[in-house]
């Protein structure tokens, strides 16, 4: 098999700090796959999922604590590029990455790898609004903003 392919990304900047991010390992379900067991692309948004809801605990701030406090991140876009298939029983490696961070909006980036081979099976990224209980935009609390790391 062929090692992981490269992503076209530029060079980091060794004086520009490294986002967060949080890797965790998950494993393809048989209901996750199709016939041929392969993982079908719908299950990719679910991981993702689950790569949020793992990354914000691992900062300290889990999403039902958010939610308690009248905080929730709807998804407003994603995208996802599939570079290789992931089949049944895989055991994969998720990392989750804060991409950017605005006044009222967030945006994670995902990268799925499969250890075994170090192949890699997807990567992505999903945009969310920050909004209040009743649904309405609401600027990111600045205490949100300091668990994120982003002053």
């Amino acid at each position: 098999m062929a090692k992981t392919e490269q992503s076209s990304s530029p060079i980091p900047n060794p004086h520009t700090p490294t986002p967060p991010s949080h890797t965790h390992t998950l494993r393809v379900r048989y209901a996750e796959t199709d016939q041929a067991g392969i993982a079908h692309h719908a299950a990719y948004l679910p991981w993702f999922e689950e790569g949020r809801v793992a990354f914000l605990r691992a900062l300290g701030k889990p999403y039902r604590e958010l939610e308690a406090e009248g905080i929730h991140f709807p998804v407003r876009e994603v995208q996802c590029r599939y570079r290789a298939v992931a089949l049944f029983d895989d055991v994969l490696s998720m990392t989750t990455t804060m991409e950017a961070v605005g006044g009222a909006s967030i945006r994670f980036g995902y990268r799925v790898i499969r250890p075994a081979d170090d192949m890699l099976i997807a990567e992505g990224t999903t945009q969310h609004a920050c909004v209040d209980d009743a649904g309405r935009v609401k600027r990111l609390p600045r205490e949100l903003r300091a668990v994120l790391r982003v002053g």
